[in-house]
């Protein structure tokens, strides 16, 4: 049964269908994605967690028009990203979207307070506008008294959360962060983890923030797991780790699950009335073999 991605999309603010990204590097391919489908809800916190090289780096690239993906589509708001031409992707970008990198992304010579003027004044809001907005997002993060410091004299704590009102200056709908975090130490993270959970409650902004470090992706309201360019599942609030069945009818077991269960490449499916029994081709074939040798014993 085919699905109805129209309505999908007109219930979330980010439909992900088939994503595929595929790199050449010189005779060889690198597959950064493998056909990953999934949705955000308007208004959602959404961590992606992998390990390097898994493709969330890859993915976030493309949900934010940075990139063209190999195949596959993107949905935002029922739009097709990955038909934008270069001039309606930086549309997209200066409009719809707010990025805050690893590395903050600010002027060395600028104070606080000018760096997050400026995305304003390129996108042509008016001196005060952009000078009251940028003092309330400052003073949101509790920058107040740092609004004149530059970035050189501000603790690298204080540097992302001035890249989250740059981020946030033109009043994007969605934010994507990119390992924020992997320079700070324990406690400079959870002051900028709660600044994104501020801003997601305060400002009604969806975010999608992808780290390699499992108590960071913890921060957000849900927490999908990537792996090998695949989503590999997420964290639910009542049932703890589950998997998701894609639109392709594809269900990825995250690797932990496969050690304990001693599932290798090949499965064995049977329904049963709890539901659907996934389990090692390779016990079946045991199973199978002990009754055969069984039925020969009857016989003798």
């Amino acid at each position: 049964m085919s699905e109805n991605l129209e309505q999908i999309a007109k219930e979330n603010k980010i439909v992900v269908r088939d994503l595929m990204k595929v790199y050449r590097r010189g005779t060889k391919e690198v597959i950064a994605l493998r056909g990953i489908d999934f949705e955000v809800k308007p208004r959602e916190f959404l961590s992606i967690v992998g390990p390097s090289g898994s493709g969330k780096s890859t993915l976030l690239k493309l949900l934010g028009a940075l990139d063209k993906p190999t195949a596959g589509v993107v949905l935002y708001d029922g739009h097709n990203v990955t038909l934008l031409d270069d001039f309606r992707s930086i549309i997209y970008r200066r409009r719809q979207v707010g990025f805050v990198w690893q590395t903050g992304n600010l002027v060395p010579g600028l104070s606080a307070l000018k760096n997050v003027k400026l995305p304003m004044k390129l996108a042509g809001t008016s001196g005060q506008a952009a000078d009251e907005r940028a003092r309330t997002l400052l003073e949101t993060m509790g920058l107040e008294n740092r609004i004149q410091h530059k970035p050189h004299q501000l603790s690298g704590g204080e540097n992302q959360r001035v890249a989250i009102c740059v981020a946030l200056a033109n009043k994007p709908e969605l934010l994507l962060a990119d390992e924020v975090t992997g320079e700070l130490d324990t406690e400079t993270t959870e002051m900028v983890m709660e600044a994104l959970k501020r801003i997601n409650t305060d400002f009604e902004t969806t975010i999608i923030n992808v780290t390699h470090n499992p108590r960071v992706a913890q921060y957000a309201s849900r927490v999908l797991r990537i792996r090998d360019g695949l989503i590999e599942g997420q964290r639910h609030v009542l049932y703890g780790d589950i998997t998701e069945i894609d639109a392709k009818g594809r269900m990825v077991i995250p690797e932990t699950v496969r050690r304990l269960a001693g599932i290798e490449k090949r499965v064995v499916l049977k329904v049963t009335a709890q539901g659907l029994l996934v389990g090692p081709l390779e016990y079946e074939e045991q199973e199978q073999h002990s009754r055969s040798q069984d039925d020969q014993d009857t016989e003798t």
